[in-house]
């Protein structure tokens, strides 16, 4: 998510000029960044409708996935990026961290035929 009217800075600030380029073309640039960062002690319904309509803005955005991937590599603790929110953004992470741990399941051997 892009601050109204503003080129956005990556969490690390160490991202080069080619690395931010596709923010550029967001869907969400000049939209009101309260749409993607929740105000404090926001809950609820109240939260939901938000979130529904960051996800709107961003569900046929051309740099979703850039976006997405932005992230998680810049450390971006807070708000909607790539149409996911900060708990979804974790889940996946751990997820996919899980799964570059996990030994690939045995082969099965199969039992001879009579």
């Amino acid at each position: 998510m892009l601050p109204a009217g503003t080129a956005p800075i990556p969490a690390s600030e160490t991202a080069t000029t080619e690395a931010v380029g596709w923010q550029d073309r967001a869907t969400c640039r000049g939209a009101e960044s309260s749409v993607f960062f929740s105000p404090d002690k926001e809950r609820g319904h109240a939260r939901a409708r938000r979130e529904t309509r960051a996800r709107q803005i961003c569900q046929d955005c051309p740099v979703l996935t850039a976006c997405r991937d932005h992230a998680p590599a810049a450390g971006e603790p807070y708000g909607i990026w790539g149409g996911m929110t900060e708990t979804e953004r974790r889940r996946h992470t751990r997820s996919h961290r899980h799964d570059d741990r996990r030994p690939p399941p045995p082969k099965r051997q199969m039992a001879p035929s009579r």
